[in-house]
């Protein structure tokens, strides 16, 4: 394999890496004064065994 096919398979890897450590998986509600915190919002929906 040469290095420019090395580095190009190395950067598309670093970006999928950095896409997928930013999306947010759990995340909790908002909680206002006076009021308890409101439960954990799932975000990812859909796929193979939620049919």
């Amino acid at each position: 394999m040469d290095d420019q096919t090395r580095e190009a398979m190395l950067k598309i890897i670093e970006d999928k890496k950095r896409k997928s450590a930013s999306q947010k998986g759990w995340q909790r509600g908002q909680g206002r004064l006076g009021n308890p915190q409101t439960g954990v919002k799932k975000y990812k929906k859909g796929g193979l065994f939620d049919k």
